[in-house]
């Protein structure tokens, strides 16, 4: 899931952080960046069982390099390795290292406009869809993609895009996936500030195992800019249907959208809504509701805080979860060099199954250094 919270403090860290001086300049518009993370976590049920629950601290250290590139170009970017080394207390078992290596670039020379990243992650972590008793599933998650923005017209836009995600999971026991997505927007200028777009989305889920493989198709109309002079995002709503390799078709009004409030210079408010297809690590197709609010400010120069509410409904085969994240995070800007942050969060899944039930409570405190 994404974590909207987390996602809106690490974009304030990633401003502070650009900031800092280069640890080494690579040409005339390279800078390498050296990185590190150090966190303490306690997490009061971290295989979110809730009829074995184990709570443990858990200790990570996760150095990297980030090569900041095109300063002053019209491309630029950045490609970041980092490998965190998580430890636990009292589940040694669970001790592990995982790796995080990406790319990302953008180009702009006013007229056209592309965009490309690449990224491969090792992930151990449960949720509410992957879970083993007693164990962290471990899966291995790599996505490119890309897209292109150009006129045909004095008022409109073609985007066109193209992305492969594939999820392979370390127990044969779960059910792999290669996801490829081809969008297709058309925007038609209102005014300066304000487009309205007419979008195709297809999409192909191939699994692995006895699971169904899908197509989707998702026929939209939207508008993205500024709503008003405070109000500035993208949404789309319309049509998908799902049709697969084996069995009838289903459909759902398919709708996907963020929207940011700019309430001062120092305080903002986002909402994210979406409603989808999906696919579980089980194989099964599910259908995703999910709907998420998250507020950033900045009380001076040197402290940060932002707070985060995101609900999620899953349609399974075979039951119905409802998940709620709560997070609040406060971070303190030492210097351009390195900053100090603490969280919360809390999570609880109710279910139709009752196996499927948990609540977690997570606090962490770390340190971040870029140099």
């Amino acid at each position: 899931m994404k974590h909207l919270a987390r996602l809106a403090l690490l974009s304030t860290l990633l401003a502070i952080s650009a900031q800092a001086a280069p640890f080494m300049a690579v040409g005339d518009n390279a800078e390498l960046f050296v990185t590190a993370a150090a966190a303490v976590q306690f997490d009061d049920n971290i295989y979110l069982d809730s009829s074995n629950e184990k709570n443990d601290t858990i200790f990570s250290f996760t150095p990297g390099v980030d090569l900041v590139f095109g300063k002053g170009s019209a491309t630029t970017g950045n490609v970041y390795y980092r490998e965190e080394f998580r430890r636990y207390s009292d589940n040694d078992v669970q001790n592990t290292s995982l790796t995080n290596i990406g790319v990302n670039s953008k180009y702009s020379n006013g007229v056209t406009k592309a965009d490309f990243n690449a990224a491969y992650a090792q992930v151990a972590q449960n949720d509410n869809d992957i879970r083993a008793t007693g164990d962290i599933v471990r899966r291995n998650i790599s996505n490119v993609g890309g897209k292109i923005e150009f006129g045909i017209s004095e008022k409109t836009v073609i985007a066109i895009g193209a992305a492969f995600d594939k999820t392979n999971y370390g127990p044969k026991s779960y059910v792999d996936s290669n996801v490829w997505s081809l969008p297709i927007d058309v925007y038609y200028q209102d005014n300066p500030k304000l487009d309205w777009s007419l979008g195709y989305r297809y999409r192909s889920t191939d699994l692995s195992g006895a699971a169904r493989d899908s197509k989707d198709h998702f026929l939209s109309l939207g508008a993205r800019g500024e709503f008003t002079p405070k109000l500035i995002g993208q949404v789309r709503a319309g049509y998908t249907q799902r049709s697969f390799d084996v069995g009838s078709d289903k459909n759902l009004f398919g709708v996907d959208g963020n929207l940011t409030y700019l309430y001062s210079d120092k305080t903002s408010y986002r909402f994210t809504f979406g409603n989808d297809f999906g696919s579980s690590g089980t194989g099964d197709s599910t259908k995703n509701f999910t709907l998420g609010l998250n507020a950033s400010n900045q009380f001076t120069e040197q402290w940060f805080m932002s707070a985060g509410l995101n609900y999620r409904s899953t349609e399974y085969s075979t039951r119905t979860d409802d998940f709620i994240e709560g997070q609040v995070a406060v971070t303190y800007v030492y210097n351009t060099y390195v900053n100090f942050g603490a969280s919360l969060t809390l999570r609880n899944n109710s279910s139709d199954l009752g196996a499927a039930e948990f609540s977690q409570n997570v606090f962490s405190v770390g340190a971040n250094i870029r140099y």
